[in-house]
C-alpha cells in the first residue's frame, strides 16, 4: 500500500464545487439542496457500518456525530454560526476548534487550536472567484498531532501532503527552541467548475493530482471550508461541482518518482446525487472501500 494511504485518518477525499468554484454567493454558507443524515462506511476488513450522523436545525448544518464500527460515538464536530455564516467548528471532547476569518466573500484564514493554544493556519488566495493557492503553516507544537480529529481534517488533500506535513512536524519537534513556522502550498488548477489538477513541491519533493470528473450532482458542494472528516477521503471533493472518479497521483522525491490511481464508481438516487461511493487503488487491487448517503 503507498505510504499517503497508511496516514490518511477519518477524512474526507472527502469527504466535497465550493464556494470556491462559484462565481456568486459567499464562503461559509453551506447550503445543499439536498442534506445528508446518515454516512455508512464499509471496505474489504470491515462490514458497513453508521459512520457520521448529520443533525440539522433547518438549513443549516449544527453537528455531526461520529461512530466507530463498533457502534459507539467516538466524537461530535459542533458548528457555529455568525448568522448563517460558519465562524467556528468545535471538538469539544478533545479540546479543539477551528475558526474562520472571511475577506468580503472569500474565505481568508481557517486557524486550529489545541486546548487554547494557536498551532496551525491556512490561508487563502483566488483567481477568477476560484481557490488557486493554500498556505499551510505549522507553529511550534512539540506534541504528537495524532488523534485530533480537527486537525486530521484541516489537513486538505491528505494523500498529497501527509508525508510532507509529517516531516515538517518532526523538524519543528526537534527544535527545542522553534516557535513554529513551518508552512507549506497548494496550487490549484481549474477546468469550469472542477479542479483539475493538485500542486505542490516543497524541499525537494513534488507531488501532482490529475482528477476526472462524472456529471452528477456533488452534495458537498460548498463544503470545503468546514474542515470536519467529511467522507473519509480527501477535502478535494468539496471544492468540484462534480463527483471525482479517478485521481491520478504522481510523486517525486531525490530522483525517485512514483504513481498511483485512485478510482471510484457511484450509484445515484433519481434526482442525480450519489447514495454510494466505491473507492479502489491501483497499487492495492484487493483493497476496496465504500460510503452510503441517506438525503432528508
Amino acid at each position: 500500500m503507498n505510504k499517503f494511504k497508511t496516514l490518511v485518518l477519518l477524512m474526507g477525499g472527502l469527504l466535497v464545487a465550493s464556494m470556491t468554484s462559484c462565481t456568486k454567493g459567499k464562503e461559509g454558507y453551506y447550503s445543499p439542496k439536498k442534506k445528508i443524515t446518515r454516512v455508512y462506511y464499509s471496505s474489504t476488513y470491515t462490514d458497513k457500518y453508521l459512520h457520521q450522523s448529520w443533525n440539522w436545525d433547518g438549513k443549516l448544518l449544527k453537528s455531526i456525530d461520529y461512530y466507530s464500527s463498533s457502534g459507539s460515538l467516538n466524537w461530535t464536530a459542533d458548528f457555529t454560526y455568525d448568522g448563517k455564516r460558519l465562524e467556528r467548528v468545535d471538538d469539544y471532547l478533545n479540546s479543539e476548534y477551528v475558526t474562520y476569518a472571511y475577506d468580503g466573500k472569500y474565505l481568508k484564514a481557517a486557524n486550529y487550536y489545541y486546548r487554547g493554544n494557536l498551532e496551525a493556519t491556512t490561508a487563502y488566495s483566488y483567481a477568477d472567484n476560484k481557490i488557486s493557492k493554500m498556505v499551510i503553516t505549522y507553529y511550534g507544537s512539540k506534541k504528537s498531532m495524532e488523534g485530533r480529529h480537527l486537525f486530521d481534517a484541516m489537513l486538505p488533500f491528505q494523500r498529497v501532503v501527509a508525508e510532507v506535513a509529517g516531516k515538517f512536524m518532526d523538524k519543528v519537534a526537534a527544535n527545542e527552541t522553534a516557535k513554529g513556522l513551518e508552512s507549506f502550498t497548494l496550487q490549484f488548477t481549474w477546468e469550469g467548475n472542477n479542479v483539475s489538477k493538485v500542486s505542490l513541491a516543497e524541499e525537494g519533493y513534488m507531488e501532482t493530482a490529475t482528477m476526472q470528473y462524472d456529471d452528477k450532482n456533488n452534495p458537498f458542494k460548498g463544503f470545503h471550508d468546514l474542515y470536519s472528516d467529511v467522507d473519509d477521503d480527501d477535502i478535494l471533493f468539496s471544492l468540484s461541482k462534480n463527483n471525482v472518479t479517478r485521481m491520478i497521483v504522481n510523486e517525486s522525491e531525490g530522483g525517485d518518482s512514483y504513481s498511483y490511481i485512485e478510482s471510484f464508481t457511484y450509484q445515484y438516487n433519481s434526482d442525480n446525487y450519489p447514495t454510494m461511493r466505491i473507492g479502489r487503488y491501483s497499487d492495492d487491487p484487493d483493497y476496496m472501500f465504500s460510503y452510503y448517503y441517506d438525503y432528508e
